[in-house]
């Protein structure tokens, strides 16, 4: 096959590809670290008989605190906010207003979140 057949095809694939894979990252590492905190504890209880305190606390303490969402919705609409900014100085023909509303109302959604639901506070 030509080459110049072949790129209108590999760039989207490696454009997908690449935002599947940032997106996918955090979530297998997360994942990793959990598996291997659980085969921990399993290994502890086997050996001694009970489970190391500190590796139970890491497992049940929620490393999300209480102002998540603000700092969510903050980053969101700061996205929004670039994407705008970018949207009045490119030369493209892209609706950059409506690309920025998709960040922008669900940081706004976070922020309300924040201030109409009442947290917990973290263990």
């Amino acid at each position: 096959m030509d080459a110049a057949l072949l790129i209108p095809i590999i760039v989207p694939l490696i454009v997908f590809a690449s935002i599947t894979a940032i997106v996918a990252t955090p979530f297998y590492f997360r994942h990793r670290n959990r598996r291997l905190l659980y085969e921990s504890i399993k290994t502890s209880v086997e050996e001694t008989g009970s489970a190391d305190p500190k590796l139970i606390a890491a497992i049940t303490h929620d490393s999300v605190g209480p102002n998540a969402d603000l700092r969510r919705g903050i980053l969101m609409l700061a996205l929004a906010s670039a994407l705008i900014v970018l949207g009045f100085f490119a030369k493209w023909d892209v609706p950059f207003f409506g690309l920025a509303a998709f960040p922008g109302f669900i940081g706004a959604a976070y922020i309300i979140f924040h201030l109409f639901i009442p947290r917990e506070a973290t263990v």
